[in-house]
């Protein structure tokens, strides 16, 4: 209303008008003092009618209490830092302004000074707009308390805030391990990694790369496994594997919209911090070192999105380094424990993995091993390559400070790649139908899957309602579904999904999932599937080997039979067969003088030569070989 009647030649409302107004803060409807004190902050000069809008929208803001919400605070803000840029910027288009724009500057940074402590002092805050518009400060009670807000607690208060943040979404384990490792990977910024042992060196664009792998998997490698890497609508038949399917470059264009918001949000951060900086003679070097690690930051996100944009491109290129890079991760991980002996042995192997067992992730070294065959992956000894960016040439521009994972790191995000990639291979090769009727139940009935316990679980997990023919484990289906569907990343939406168990969370306020919590249910799932999977495979198989011998011809059969049976030849020279005729045959005598008749030991002499001179020469009367008793005889 100022605003328009300042247009007319009018410089404020009339005092009647000013009655009307709804009294919410006595102080910001009060008239601008002439006399009064800056305190160190720059007074709008509200004479000049381009500066009405500006403070009013200023004692706006004013008003709002102490009890706001947070997002109503920062969009009034918003609107209010726009305002000052846009005056900002229609003063530079003409000369003679720069005192002007640089009073806009200053008024800038006091608001921002009293946006970052609002809500930790408020009245000290507030003291700040009030004095812009040109009102008196108000005292606290307590004298302890300071006057007006200053910069030292700006930063304390939001380095506190945004550190209790974190501490709150841990404690909803709202983030994945997945997720946690590889955010502590783009956080173990160094400049050299010489001294770095045992650790795999990535690139942010890598980093990037194993992010939505983690989050939806690999592509589940097919005969026709070039139709996974570049997608066509029009050959594909989405309808005959339920749209389970996943493509390389689908995946390559999600990765590319993901290092675009990756580049915003740095630029952001930058900009945020030259705000506050601006207009400061001598930046302290605390500033400025937070300055140069966000500029860093900005240009290896450049770097990240020209890389991505190069991928999405070349869909044969995306897959070949995917397949390279999460065997890199898997080898840095160190061993897979796969004997079972025992049934201790059994179930600290079905805990192990964050409950996914050992067993899943052998099955994807195998899969990955398929596609590096067909993609030129394997090197020369047939393994699957594993080299990333970083290489000891140290030839990428992200060789010095590049992200660092630990074996534990790797372990963990190899471990959701694998459970996501097997679960996907599982529903591909079966309908939803055969899952819900028949392998999901025989799941939960296994005595290896009554061994697992889920914490989180509600009281009323696939429960089915009394008017509901719906199978008992509808609420297994559905969240094994959407977490194909949308994938870790997207868990927040998928929340928002009319599946049956999403529906009774909105009306059930005790129990609240999150990505963590629901990751431990899908894994006992996912392994107790794949057991189930290799079990069937197994028994396909054997009937194969069985319809492959039963088809032969009885002739191989018995060709077969004889020569099972049949001796050694030159072994029957040795022996000769016994007779009743003495003479005719070796003779039977004890083995030693003292030996009973009847014993059980025979001894049979054989003749080298039949000369009497040969008997003559020898010094005993013939040469003993001993034979198996008789009994076996």
């Amino acid at each position: 209303k100022k605003l328009a009647m300042s247009f007319n030649g009018k410089g404020a409302c009339d005092p009647e008008e000013e009655k009307e107004e709804s009294p919410q803060d006595v102080t910001a409807s009060e008239p601008n003092k002439a006399e009064s004190k800056s305190y160190g902050f720059y007074v709008i000069d509200q004479t000049n009618r381009h500066n009405i809008l500006l403070a009013e929208m200023i004692r706006g803001q004013l008003m709002l209490k102490r009890s706001s919400k947070v997002l109503t605070i920062k969009q009034y803000s918003g609107l209010i830092l726009d305002e000052i840029e846009t005056r900002v910027k229609d003063l530079a288009k003409t000369d003679g302004n720069i005192s002007s724009i640089k009073v806009l500057k200053k008024t800038k940074k006091d608001f921002l000074l009293y946006l970052n402590t609002c809500k930790k002092t408020n009245r000290a805050a507030k003291n700040i707009l009030r004095v812009m518009i040109g009102n008196d400060p108000v005292h606290a009670k307590v004298a302890t308390e300071p006057l007006f807000a200053k910069e030292d607690s700006k930063s304390s208060s939001s380095a506190v805030t945004a550190k209790a943040a974190l501490t709150k979404l841990k404690k909803k384990r709202a983030f994945t391990p997945a997720d946690s490792a590889l955010n502590r990977a783009l956080s173990s910024y160094i400049d050299d990694k010489d001294g770095v042992k045992d650790c795999l060196l990535l690139t942010s664009t890598e980093i990037l790369i194993l992010t939505v792998l983690s989050s939806q998997g690999l592509p589940v490698f097919a005969d026709d496994w070039s139709s996974l890497v570049n997608y066509d609508p029009l050959t594909e038949d989405t309808e005959q594997d339920e749209g389970f399917k996943i493509y390389f470059s689908c995946m390559g264009s999600v990765m590319q919209s993901a290092a675009e918001v990756w580049l915003a949000i740095a630029k952001k951060k930058l900009k945020t911090e030259l705000l506050l900086q601006e207009g400061t003679h001598a930046i302290p070097g605390k500033d400025q070192t937070k300055i140069a690690i966000l500029k860093k930051d900005q240009d290896a996100k450049e770097l990240t999105l020209k890389e991505a944009e190069a991928y999405s491109d070349d869909c044969l290129l995306f897959a070949r380094k995917c397949i390279m890079l999460v065997e890199a991760v898997r080898k840095n991980m160190g061993s897979v424990d796969l004997q079972y002996a025992g049934e201790k042995k059994i179930r600290q192997l079905i805990k192990s993995e964050n409950g996914l067992g050992p067993k899943v992730l052998n099955w994807l070294s195998k899969d990955l091993h398929r596609w590096a065959g067909v993609l030129g992956a394997l090197d020369k000894a047939g393994k699957v390559k594993s080299t990333t960016s970083i290489t000891p040439a140290k030839n990428h521009p992200q060789s010095h400070d590049a992200a660092m994972m630990t074996k534990r790191d790797c372990r963990t995000v190899f471990v959701q790649i694998a459970q996501q990639s097997r679960l996907r291979s599982i529903f591909t090769k079966n309908n939803t139908t055969r899952l819900s009727g028949e392998m999901i139940p025989k799941v939960l009935k296994n005595s290896s899957f009554a061994v697992t316990e889920w914490e989180d679980c509600p009281s009323w997990w696939n429960e089915s309602k009394e008017d509901d023919n719906t199978c008992e484990c509808r609420d297994d289906l559905d969240l094994l579904v959407g977490i194909l569907d949308y994938g870790y990343g997207g868990f927040e939406s998928l929340l928002h999904h009319d599946f049956s168990f999403c529906q009774r969370l909105v009306s059930d306020n005790s129990k609240a999932l999150t990505r963590a919590s629901v990751q431990v249910r899908i894994n006992h799932l996912t392994r107790e599937l794949h057991a189930i999977n290799e079990t069937e495979e197994m028994m396909k198989l054997v009937e194969k080997t069985k319809r492959k011998g039963g088809s032969e011809s009885p002739i191989a059969s018995k060709a077969k039979k004889a020569k099972t049976g049949s001796i050694q030849s030159g072994l029957q020279a040795f022996f000769k067969q016994k007779k009743n005729d003495e003479s005719a045959g070796p003779r039977k005598i004890n083995s030693l003088p003292i030996s009973p008749k009847n014993s059980d030991v025979e001894v049979i002499e054989i003749d080298s030569d039949s000369s009497d001179k040969d008997d003559k020469k020898r010094k005993q009367p013939f040469d003993l070989v001993e034979v198996a008793d008789k009994k076996q005889k």
